[in-house]
């Protein structure tokens, strides 16, 4: 019976170990775009516009992070007004995913506003500048236990003049998954098969003996 413990420890051994290793090697490919843009466009306040910009696919590891153009933002204001434009006005985006399924996460907020830099091409001589600034980065849900944040960069253009805003991905983790991949079901049916085989075999080796007065 020691061979068939030896044989069946062996047997969890090798599918725990191939189970982690599918898990561990997993890579989570991320598809989406920006959803909706609310910001300010008409007076009060310095009027910006902005346009999303096409997201490409890409794959993360937990881990790893991938930066991509998300926004043009920009105004068409020649000059900033010292009382007007210089009031913070919010501004949210918010994205929708086709890949991760089931992907959940709230907009990316922030606000606009126009400023002035001295001694700089923000100067008041040259009509100032505007400017986004982001919150905190959203992060974003799926699968079973999965996440990756997304964090937006801080942009400032001139009047007029636009900028390109970044966002930087990090997969946080993956999503573990629900049921075992098709190799984990096939390595435990192994090692159930050589365990009963290891008893089957002992069986049939065991011998009785019987004494006689």
């Amino acid at each position: 019976m020691a061979n068939t413990g030896r044989l069946g420890q062996l047997a969890c051994a090798a599918l725990l170990s191939l189970g982690w290793a599918a898990h561990a090697s997993a890579a989570t490919t991320i598809e989406g775009s920006v959803d909706s843009l609310s910001y300010n466009s008409s007076d009060p306040g310095l009027v910006i516009y902005a346009n999303a910009l096409t997201l490409p696919s890409f794959t993360l590891d937990p881990g790893e992070s991938f930066e991509v153009d998300v926004l043009n933002i920009g105004t068409n204001e020649g000059s900033v007004s010292f009382f007007e434009d210089t009031v913070p006005f919010s501004i949210a985006v918010d994205f929708i995913f086709t890949n991760p399924n089931g992907v959940s996460g709230s907009p990316i907020t922030g606000t606009t506003r126009g400023f002035f830099r001295a001694f700089s091409s923000c100067g008041l001589i040259f009509g100032g500048c505007g400017q986004v600034s982001w919150g905190s980065p959203s992060v974003f849900n799926f699968g079973n236990g999965g996440q990756f944040s997304l964090a937006l960069s801080d942009a400032e253009f001139g009047t007029p003049g636009n900028a390109t805003v970044r966002g930087s991905f990090t997969l946080i983790s993956d999503s573990a998954p629900a049921v075992p991949e098709p190799a984990t079901w096939a390595m435990m049916l192994l090692g159930l098969g050589l365990v009963g085989g290891a008893m089957r075999s002992t069986k049939r080796r065991k011998k009785i003996n019987v004494s006689y007065a």
